[in-house]
């Protein structure tokens, strides 16, 4: 790309907050669902459990996909018609929002067109796969007036949110390291090695590639199978690896305990030193995040779970009075030996992601900023864009987060997309 993004602060000062026409808490907020695999039909059921809320579409490419999120509907008595191009969506302006939980390459484009539809957004993480999207999705946001709720759902949890109160409230002492992680243990066979072929029945292949390159059908790359996670996350045309689908979760809740930190430079190494499948992004990575006053990491593994399936992704922020780790299930803080405070632990009292799109269907009504606004994903996943543009490029990256831009240009193929024609990502 030539033109680099403008800077946050800089586009932040030109733009106004929210404004737009409030909800009653009785009105009928009418979603439709773009997505329907597994965290699509997840965030279906969220959805239709919060009052008021309407599931009166489903859009997929798939149509095994499409019929079983259209019965999830019915079972809890919505009508949702079935619709396989997500243009038709945005083109009813009867639909007051959208949910969006598409491959990650989608993400950006669909929200921007949303946004300019007129339509309030939920989108999965990560928003967006280079820096350029990143800052159009915030343009979009900011110009068209939209609530968009990133699906970081963790922020919408207590016992998260509690932690990042410890870590602001000076509790820990001065932090100097907080450690991300996530770790399993799978055979080297990995996804396996299909070949390329011809897609299947029922999916319309290019719609699904829309705006990333051009590619002969492969199983691994679309990845769609019912004991499976789709396996399209292990391709860089489409994703970024377990970094951006799982890191960006934790990496999230560190920068909201440090008021929304992003790093200054970013150094990763890594590979697949294990699986011999044709998976892409590295089975094996660390990355280290250099924050103002401390030190941020992330690192997975595929091959090793250290016997602990309780500890499988977490954090642990490292203080000089104590430890406090956090999962998805609880947080525990240890004291350090002499440090006069007592050790603590507080366990998750209900599901954030149902949390979440509560949250999310609050702010419609109200037009406040959700839990997980979109400038504070945006950022969390250019962090991780930042570590995978490391490893890629091999080298060191320098981030200047006022003028938005990476100072290392070996990096830069790594940092901004090219959309495959006619897709125009236009604010």
């Amino acid at each position: 790309m030539n033109e680099q993004p403008m800077g946050r602060r800089a586009f932040l000062l030109t733009t106004s907050m929210f404004t737009g026409a409030v909800k009653g808490a009785n009105d009928r907020i009418a979603v439709a669902f773009i997505g329907t695999g597994v965290m699509g039909s997840d965030n279906l059921r969220a959805a239709m459990a919060q009052p008021g809320v309407q599931a009166v579409a489903v859009c997929d490419v798939y149509q095994p996909n499409l019929e079983k999120a259209a019965a999830i509907a019915r079972q809890k008595g919505h009508q949702a018609r079935e619709v396989k191009d997500f243009r038709e969506i945005l083109a009813d302006k009867s639909i007051d929002a959208v949910c969006i939980s598409t491959p990650d390459h989608w993400h950006p484009y669909m929200t921007v067109e949303a946004c300019k539809a007129g339509k309030d957004v939920y989108v999965e993480k990560p928003v967006c796969l280079s820096l350029n999207e990143g800052q159009a999705m915030i343009q979009a946001v900011r110009k068209y007036k939209r609530v968009v709720q990133a699906g970081t759902w963790q922020r919408s949890g207590a016992h998260f949110q509690k932690a990042c109160e410890i870590v602001r409230s000076g509790m820990l002492g001065k932090v100097a390291f907080a450690r991300t992680w996530i770790y399993n243990n799978m055979p080297a066979e990995g996804i396996g090695n299909p070949g390329d072929g011809v897609a299947p029945p029922g999916l319309d292949w290019d719609l699904w590639l829309g705006p990333s390159p051009q590619r002969t059908f492969n199983p691994n790359r679309f990845g769609v199978y019912p004991k499976a996670y789709s396996y399209f996350r292990y391709f860089w045309d489409y994703a970024g690896g377990q970094v951006t689908d799982s890191g960006v979760h934790m990496i999230d809740i560190v920068q909201m305990a440090f008021g929304e930190a992003m790093p200054k430079s970013v150094s990763a190494l890594g590979g697949k030193y294990w699986l011999r499948d044709n998976s892409e992004t590295p089975d094996t990575l660390q990355i280290a995040f250099d924050y103002t006053g401390f030190l941020g990491s992330w690192e997975h593994r595929c091959n090793n779970t250290e016997g602990n399936p309780a500890r499988l992704m977490g954090i642990t922020f490292h203080g000089t009075n104590g430890t406090l780790y956090v999962d998805r299930n609880r947080y525990q803080f240890t004291p350090e030996k002499g440090a006069d405070l007592p050790a603590s632990e507080m366990k998750r009292v209900a599901d954030p992601h149902p949390l979440h799109w509560a949250n999310f269907i609050d702010c419609v009504r109200s037009r406040q900023k959700p839990n997980s606004d979109i400038e504070s994903c945006v950022r969390s996943s250019q962090t991780c864009l930042l570590g995978n543009a490391s490893y890629r490029a091999k080298t060191r990256v320098d981030w200047d987060d006022a003028k938005q831009i990476v100072k290392q240009s070996e990096a830069h193929q790594y940092l901004y997309r090219e959309y495959r024609k006619p897709w125009k990502l236009e604010v």
